[in-house]
């Protein structure tokens, strides 16, 4: 599903060298490093929109074709959802209209049965659809996020720190969500916490 091999991303005063990648279709893999070793610099050169370094790879692929040569078209593919991605939900809509308008934009129909089985399996509500961002704690936010990410019905999901900045209960809900995706939806997960990787990882990637 994924691969690269001898990537690096140069900045005016700095070089970042990155360990092969190759992720098999429905695999879970966790990336783990310290802080500042360039995680996110790398997602974002993958999967962002207005990176500004400059990126290179003796090889990179998603499902089978150069990842630059896919252009715009690899958001078909895959879902990112970079850090403190709750904070891109727009105030004036409800949660109801962000599932909506994420699956209109899809070309994908709105069941409710299903999309009330996935908010039951991220703990949320049904009654949090007519609710505004506002109206919902950061926990909240981040998991509906998630929800939004899989609604797509990515071949890919791109998570980057899903568990920051949400309490205890929260990341708890969302490693058993994570847990149930193994093997229906290819994973990649920057985390800090070995502890979360070990728990929903099938491969971890020390960087």
């Amino acid at each position: 599903m994924l691969v690269l091999e001898k990537a690096r991303i140069e900045y005016p005063n700095l070089t970042l060298r990155y360990p092969d990648m190759h992720v098999k279709a429905g695999e879970f893999v966790g990336i783990s490093g310290a802080s500042g070793c360039g995680k996110t610099s790398l997602l974002e050169a993958l999967f962002g929109h207005d990176f500004t370094g400059a990126f290179f790879y003796d090889k990179g692929l998603l499902a089978g074709t150069d990842i630059k040569a896919l252009g715009d078209a690899k958001y078909r593919l895959m879902s990112y959802c970079p850090q403190f991605s709750q904070n891109a939900l727009n105030p004036k809509l409800t949660m109801l209209q962000h599932l909506q308008l994420t699956l209109k934009g899809n070309g994908l129909p709105y069941d409710k049965e299903e999309f009330e089985e996935l908010l039951d399996r991220l703990r949320l509500p049904t009654t949090l659809l007519d609710r505004y961002p506002a109206m919902m704690s950061g926990g909240q936010k981040q998991r509906f996020v998630l929800l939004l990410c899989v609604a797509r019905q990515p071949q890919l999901l791109i998570l980057d720190e899903p568990s920051s900045a949400i309490d205890m209960i929260s990341l708890r809900d969302m490693v058993s969500f994570l847990v149930g995706l193994r093997g229906k939806i290819t994973v990649v997960m920057v985390a800090h916490s070995l502890a979360l990787l070990s728990k929903t990882a099938d491969q971890i990637i020390n960087f």
